[in-house]
């Protein structure tokens, strides 16, 4: 198999896992307590972090120069700017448990619906990693599916208030997370193209999951449950991640 249908295949299984295996979670658990979300998220967010400057970024500039680096950068910053601003993403349990049925179901599909289109960018960063070489693509794929947890958590919530076999609502979980193989694809695709679309590729999955870390992951870990929970999970999910790229090479 090529390069990038290893990737596709990586990105497409992330992507299902990680919301699907949410999407379990929230089935058998009900609601998962706010200090274990705020946790994942944190440390999610701290290994973004980590792979972004210690890995990403310094790759993008080895292999196609600063100005080609920060250019993607940008690029990938503002496209998920403005796709937050069109499609805004979800907020943990922003629901009270009063309501008629559809009104969950169409909650549970609009926050499914803004997964999914996210997904897309997320798997351009995982395509550009396996464009550059397969360690990097494959840890990038780690964080994502990581990331999707509370994600298909959170889709699946409302859903289970309004649709009565459970087991739907974790296909439906699953199906979110399709995207990613797609977005994976292209983003490995261009970035075999030559090394100036490969610096650009990324960089622009450097400013993506910077974007996401700083605008979405923090933010909602910190919201979720004061104190320091988030922010311990932060500082793990860096470590980890230093460590990872240390001793795997990522």
């Amino acid at each position: 198999m090529d390069e990038i249908g290893l990737a596709t295949i990586t990105g497409l299984f992330a992507g299902v896992l990680g919301t699907g295996v949410g999407g379990i979670i929230a089935v058998l658990m009900r609601r998962p307590g706010k200090s274990l979300l705020s946790f994942i998220l944190g440390f999610a967010g701290g290994i973004m972090i980590s792979i972004v400057c210690f890995d990403l970024i310094p790759e993008a500039f080895a292999v196609g120069g600063l100005v080609y680096g920060i250019m993607g950068l940008i690029l990938g910053t503002f496209l998920i700017a403005g796709l937050d601003l069109i499609i805004p993403h979800f907020h943990f349990f922003s629901y009270d448990s009063k309501g008629a049925n559809a009104h969950f179901i169409r909650m549970g599909i609009l926050i499914g619906l803004g997964i999914a289109l996210h997904n897309i960018p997320e798997g351009l960063a995982i395509g550009a990693g396996y464009a550059s070489k397969a360690k990097l693509g494959f840890g990038i794929a780690s964080i994502m599916a990581l990331q999707n947890l509370p994600e298909g958590i959170a889709m699946a919530a409302p859903l289970m208030m309004g649709i009565t076999n459970k087991w739907t609502v974790v296909l439906y979980c699953v199906l979110v997370g399709v995207p990613m193989g797609i977005g994976t694809f292209v983003g490995a695709y261009i970035g075999a193209i030559s090394p100036i679309y490969l610096s650009l590729s990324l960089g622009f999955a450097g400013g993506a999951m910077l974007f996401i870390t700083c605008d979405q992951l923090i933010p909602e870990a910190h919201e979720l449950k004061k104190g320091h929970t988030a922010t311990f999970g932060i500082v793990i999910g860096v470590i980890v991640g230093i460590i990872l790229s240390s001793v795997f090479k990522i």
